[in-house]
């Protein structure tokens, strides 16, 4: 129990597998009450020790220097990050530190049982917009960037109090942003991203993929966020998800013919993998290719009370 009075409660997501080009948006994440914060080796050590279960102390002698200026952690720290997964899979010794995406709000303590709702209220609500802030950032582009742990501090006492720890499975490479890119998602953003009745299972097929690490089982799952949206029945499922997606995508007749083509050939791999036939093709590249047309795809359908016939009618209109 802390004493009663104002305080700050602190609620935090360490960011795994995105660099420090996403700070670009933090004008757009101030405007909803949030940020990311880049936390260097000096900085972990002094106050945020307490993540990887290391006692806040003053009186650790920093005799492990890491990073390009050597600055130091204590071999304590050092050891809990070793092992800590996924950190024991990257750290060395030009671990540099970590990002986080945190919120910063001010309570009053009464010291009754309220306080713990307040806080519990408090991370809950920090975790759904964390976990609807990831979604916007994976519809906008490519990169496997995810959460590998939630938690909070209160001022008073630089205790983790809620902790809550993510999925990881070693997936790697950096989302950045550049100025155009950060400038764009930055106007597009939103606090809470609604779904609609049409996307919401694509969308959550859409974030599952990013916790699979087999890359076959990520490209049926792909496709099927493509079933959910556009397939009305058992007949010509791959024509009718190869017909509706290249007129999204498709500006002109040309363009339509050629999207069509490349969609059904990547709707026949998906039966080859599930029937357990040889895929010759480069499963990576195949991947990727259909992961951003099912972003576009996901992104042309969530609009309020859009209906799958009502898109149906909409894409027929255009003629093609």
């Amino acid at each position: 129990m802390i004493n009663s009075g104002k305080y700050t409660f602190e609620s935090y997501a360490i960011v795994l597998n995105a660099d420090k080009t996403v700070i670009k948006l933090n004008p757009a994440l101030e405007k909803l009450g949030y940020k990311f914060q880049w936390i260097d080796e000096t900085e972990l050590e002094t106050n945020f020790s307490e993540i990887f279960n290391v006692p806040k102390s003053n009186d650790r002698p920093l005799t492990i220097m890491i990073g390009r200026e050597f600055k130091g952690i204590s071999h304590e720290l050092h050891n809990a990050l070793v092992h800590t997964p996924p950190f024991g899979e990257i750290i060395h010794m030009e671990f540099p530190g970590i990002l986080l995406l945190c919120k910063l709000a001010d309570f009053n303590v009464t010291g009754d049982g309220m306080d713990f709702v307040i806080e519990q209220t408090a991370f809950m609500s920090f975790f759904d917009f964390a976990e609807d802030l990831l979604l916007q950032m994976r519809l906008f582009k490519i990169g496997e960037i995810r959460y590998s742990q939630f938690f909070s501090i209160t001022s008073e006492t630089r205790q983790v109090g809620f902790r809550k720890t993510g999925i990881s499975i070693g997936s790697r490479g950096d989302y950045t942003l550049t100025d155009e890119e950060a400038e764009k998602l930055s106007s597009i953003l939103i606090a809470k991203y609604e779904t609609n009745n049409l996307t919401e299972l694509a969308i959550k097929n859409f974030n599952v993929v990013y916790d699979i690490p087999d890359g076959r089982l990520r490209f049926i799952t792909l496709v099927t966020c493509l079933e959910s949206l556009f397939n009305l029945g058992r007949d010509q499922i791959a024509h009718t998800i190869s017909r509706h997606l290249s007129m999204i995508l498709s500006n002109n007749k040309e363009q339509f013919k050629e999207n069509y083509k490349q969609i059904k050939k990547l709707y026949n791999m998906r039966s080859s993998i599930v029937h357990g036939g040889e895929y010759n093709g480069d499963i990576i590249k195949d991947y990727l290719e259909l992961s951003d047309k099912v972003r576009v795809a996901i992104k042309y359908c969530n609009i309020p009370d859009l209906t799958k016939e009502k898109l149906f009618e909409d894409l027929n209109a255009k003629g093609f």
